[in-house]
């Protein structure tokens, strides 16, 4: 910049050109305003029950590692928190490492950033004095949204302020050696905040946005996916990222169908290559779900893409190499070998690696025939063969595993049940949920079935069209609509999700099941584009935010009483939240079934449909407030309530 231009340069200016900069790290991130209202609620919702400590002992492993990777060395010398033989804790030629790098990195800045903030003030202040702030912010961003912003700006004032001083009044001081965890855990409360913004700005944008909010709060609010926020195992990352390339995805179709770009910061081929990026960063943290989450997407988007010419193709696979550079580089760092995450070394004392997706790789075995090819040749069919083995294996012992198993699909997502041998070895507690049983609201999936009978009965009432030209049509339509392409790719991304890991399930000790936690995600856009259910929000949509609260502050006080009335154990009270759930999922998807053939059971779709939400909403707020105490909260205020109810 000249001398000239410096000294025209005026303090106005620097402010217009950050707010200029702010709009446009606000439009990349959360879309608009309301998108920007969803995440600062979902942090401060998230932070209520956000418990500083460890839920499960793979935790263990990545706090070592982000307090390894801030003193700069991907190796493990230290166990800072538990043990070196914890879970997931990953060993070569002698070295320790851990997993997930993509996660830690995330969490190495917040520590710093964390560090210098309690040099000031007890980590406990510091993080109610941040929820406050947020308070205030959410308030005022609400007033610019309904045109109320001196009277929500002040009600915010004031509710931050009483809040700060509750929180004061009752801090503790949290240890500073919880800084590294506490940092893991923030990055995954910011990472649920943009799953919620994600959902809303897919579904507001292929709908309207009273629809991409309601996605956004039933996403995190009745699912399980409000549960991990705060716990830091991978599976919130991982639902953001593909959340992320579902909208990339659709982003690519739509916007250059409309036409119009004016309010896109990419064009539809950066929309493309975002997907596919996004796909590449999804690696550094699971290279075996990003493999799954590939394989969809170029399933679906080779075929349907506006233009395959060499310049789109060049960008997207620009894209793409780019963003795995962390991806090779760490595994280059760690082993030597770009393509082998840590994931698939050996297990810390074991002998063998795992594969992408975790279970043991295994030994290979030569015939016992006389070798007839040479041995450069045998070498690099033995290598390309296990590779394969291990990237298409899973899908392979999925589909058998549906065929031949067909109770471990029904225990996974219908009725868990209890184990007796875990049982015994746990205290007799059976605390696993179904997906159904932890998020009654996915019950309303089943209308799919109703409305897709209806309009092949009225397909072949019209014109009696055979099977082959109804498959055409579809194609047609995928090739031609982006909401159909992106149908297209979330269904077979779940289909491939549930393929890989239903060898492996149920197990007994998840809580839910949160290996398809992004498939829970992917439930709720399925129910959001389903036109009975926006129907219902749109007509019925005060009936179903009331029945919502009634069964959130009436029902949890109603489980909470019936768990400490009768003396259940941790046990019982997740098999009551089971029994309950399926009850009240089973009239919900009864009444979805009829309202997708009839407008006239809108009315209970929308009461069941609030109840079921709400009981997703109960199983968060009890399981983070009474069922589960393993660490100081971050809100000294909430910390005081949980001992209240503890005493009861």
């Amino acid at each position: 910049m000249s001398v000239g231009r410096l000294r025209g340069f005026t303090p106005a200016d620097a402010r217009e050109r950050l707010a200029g900069a702010r709009t446009v790290l606000v439009r990349a991130l959360v879309g608009d305003r309301l998108g920007l209202v969803c995440f600062l609620g979902t942090v401060l919702a998230v932070a209520l029950t956000w418990r500083i400590g460890v839920f499960i002992t793979d935790n263990y492993t990545l706090a070592n590692a982000v307090v390894a990777l801030a003193d700069g060395s991907l190796v493990v010398d230290e166990a800072v928190y538990g043990s070196l033989e914890a879970p997931g804790m990953k060993t070569y030629d002698g070295r320790l490492y851990g997993r997930n790098y993509g996660q830690v990195a995330v969490a190495v800045p917040l520590l710093w950033a964390l560090g210098a903030a309690t040099t000031v003030a007890d980590p406990g202040l510091v993080f109610a004095a941040g929820w406050s702030l947020l308070v205030l912010a959410f308030a005022v961003q609400v007033g610019r949204l309904t045109g109320r912003e001196s009277l929500c700006a002040s009600a915010g004032a004031a509710t931050a302020l009483a809040g700060f001083v509750a929180h004061a009044a009752l801090a503790e001081p949290i240890p500073a050696r919880l800084l590294p965890l506490a940092a893991l855990q923030l990055g995954s409360v910011l990472v649920t905040a943009l799953v919620a913004t994600t959902a809303y700005r897919l579904l507001a944008r292929m709908h309207d946005r009273r629809v991409g909010v309601a996605a956004a709060a039933v996403t995190v609010l009745a699912t399980p996916v409000g549960f991990w926020a705060t716990i830091p195992k991978r599976h919130v990352t991982a639902t953001a990222l593909l959340l992320g390339v579902v909208y990339a995805f659709y982003r690519s179709r739509s916007d250059g169908e409309r036409g119009d770009g004016s309010d896109a910061l990419l064009s539809p081929t950066g929309f493309r290559g975002l997907a596919y990026a996004l796909v590449g960063l999804y690696t550094w943290v699971h290279a075996g779900e990003a493999f799954v989450v590939f394989l969809a997407l170029a399933a679906v988007d080779l075929p349907t893409a506006p233009a395959n010419d060499r310049r789109t193709l060049a960008v997207v696979g620009l894209a793409f190499a780019a963003s795995l550079v962390p991806f090779f580089l760490t595994n280059a760092l760690i082993s030597g070998d770009p393509v082998r995450p840590p994931r698939m070394l050996s297990e810390f004392g074991a002998s063998v690696g795992e594969s992408a997706f975790g279970g043991s790789a295994g030994p290979t075995a030569d015939g016992g025939s006389e070798p007839i090819l040479p041995p450069m040749v045998r070498s690099l069919a033995a290598v390309a063969s296990e590779r394969l083995a291990l990237l298409f294996g899973p899908f392979v012992a999925g589909a058998k595993s549906a065929v031949t198993d067909p109770e471990s699909l029904y225990r996974t997502f219908v009725r868990a049940g209890y184990d007796g041998y875990i049982g015994r070895h746990d205290n007799n507690q059976a605390i696993n949920l179904s997906v159904l049983e932890s998020a009654p609201v996915l019950a309303g999936v089943a209308a799919l079935v109703a409305s897709g009978g209806r309009r092949a009965n009225a397909a072949r009432r019209s014109s009696g069209p055979s099977l082959a030209d109804r498959l055409r049509r579809w194609a047609r339509a995928v090739r031609s609509s982006p909401t159909a392409a992106t149908d297209a790719f979330v269904a077979l991304a779940a289909v491939l999700f549930t393929l890989v890991y239903i060898p492996r399930l149920p197990l007994f000790a998840q809580v839910t099941v949160r290996y398809l936690l992004p498939v829970y995600a992917l439930g709720v856009y399925a129910l959001a584009r389903q036109p009975w259910a926006r129907r219902v929000l749109a007509d019925r949509g005060r009936t179903a935010l009331w029945s919502y609260l009634a069964g959130v502050l009436l029902g949890a006080q109603l489980l909470f009483v019936v768990v400490t009335v009768g003396a259940f154990g941790r046990g019982g009270a997740f098999q009551l939240h089971a029994v309950v759930g399926l009850a009240v999922g089973g009239l919900f998807a009864a009444s979805a079934v009829g309202s997708a053939l009839d407008d006239r059971f809108d009315r209970a779709t929308a009461v069941t449909g609030g109840l079921a939400a709400a009981l997703g909403t109960d199983l968060l707020v009890l399981a983070g407030l009474v069922y589960f105490q393993y660490g100081p909260y971050a809100l000294p205020a909430v910390d005081y309530l949980a001992d209240l109810l503890a005493s009861a």
